[in-house]
């Protein structure tokens, strides 16, 4: 199907658009110290920050971007040195890959599992179709997706070892918990130099290490889906916060409608519920990546649902009618920075 028009937002609007720091990095505290040291770079097709305090901060920053940069080698659909590339075209199964590869396909096998595939890391063949990879969109017919699908059940995926076995023609993609996986990599690299405090923005994936060098929590915006600029402040030292939205990657199609870029793996098409964006806030990247994903499918009832069941982190979900659904434990470290007038009301989830 023909495209009249398309939009995708570049990256330099990705990292304002997923997550906003407030001062939380200034540099200045009562531990005079220690230094801080920032590295900007490009990886993962996003730009990345991290933010060290400490006496060997510049190193750390060096090793950690260089660590992402080794990831992004291991895990790209599109690099062709890439172990997923690798496994994308295996002529025959099992194929061997690294034991960081095989870890991280565990765990995104396992996430699937547990979500029953809103989390879906085999849905390649389907998203590749709709053009998301290389920025050539297109409509699908449903007859198509219906074939793909069969392509893209986790279920048929065997990992033994570093060995992985899967259905002829199966693809993977991790992109969706990847950037997680690689903050939660370069956080061990800067523990290792003895950063104590720091703060990484791997394209507008938030994650930290204990709390900022005056001892307080950290302050992260999250982004208002609707404009520009953020709906609200947490205080956090969890460790990961971390958003999936439609603004981010869509397109619109010639029947006017947009397609984002997060696909629900039981119709092969973009996720078309009333969701905004999904935060999910806990410990590690890898797994809150994973669930921000999950739960911007999974639509806000599901998601408490899924929460009940799973309730070692917290979410934010804000959906199209301006409800902010956010769960006990972070009530009291969100703040509603927009007023009254703006429409938004917000649901605790117990």
């Amino acid at each position: 199907m023909k495209l009249t028009s398309f939009h995708i937002n570049g990256k330099k609007t990705f990292i304002t658009l997923t997550a906003i720091i407030f001062t939380a990095l200034a540099l200045t505290s009562c531990r005079t110290k220690e230094t801080a040291a920032a590295k900007y770079f490009e990886s993962m097709n996003t730009f990345m920050k991290v933010q060290c305090y400490g006496d060997n901060a510049e190193a750390a920053n060096e090793e950690a971007q260089k660590l992402i940069g080794s990831l992004e080698k291991l895990i790209s659909v599109t690099k062709p040195e890439s172990e997923i590339y690798a496994l994308n075209h295996a002529e025959s199964y099992p194929v061997e890959v690294s034991e960081k590869t095989a870890g991280l396909l565990k765990t995104a096998l396992s996430i699937a599992e547990n979500s029953d595939g809103a989390f879906n890391p085999c849905l390649y063949p389907v998203t590749s179709t709709w053009g998301f990879t290389k920025k050539s969109y297109r409509i699908p017919p449903q007859s198509e997706l219906d074939k793909l699908l069969k392509l893209c059940n986790w279920r048929n995926v065997k990992i033994e070892g570093n060995k992985v076995t899967a259905q002829p023609g199966m693809m993977f993609d991790l992109g969706g918990i990847g950037k997680g996986f690689a903050g939660d990599e370069a956080i061990k690299v800067l523990k290792q130099y003895g950063i104590e405090s720091a703060l990484l923005d791997l394209g507008g994936n938030i994650q930290t290490i204990g709390t900022k060098p005056d001892g307080t929590d950290w302050t992260i915006g999250i982004k208002n889906p609707f404009e520009e600029g953020a709906i609200g402040a947490l205080k956090t030292s969890a460790g990961a916060v971390i958003t999936s939205g439609g603004y981010e990657r869509f397109f619109i199609g010639d029947d006017g409608k947009r397609y984002i870029h997060i696909f629900d793996g039981s119709t092969g098409r973009p996720v078309d519920n009333n969701v905004q964006s999904a935060t999910a806030i806990g410990s590690t990247g890898t797994y809150c990546d994973g669930l921000s994903t999950t739960l911007f499918v999974l639509g806000p009832e599901r998601a408490v649902q899924f929460w009940k069941k799973n309730p070692d982190f917290d979410f934010i979900i804000i959906t199209s009618d301006k409800t902010i659904w956010l769960t006990k434990g972070i009530e009291k470290s969100f703040e509603l920075l927009v007023g009254e007038d703006a429409g938004f009301k917000i649901k605790v989830i117990e």
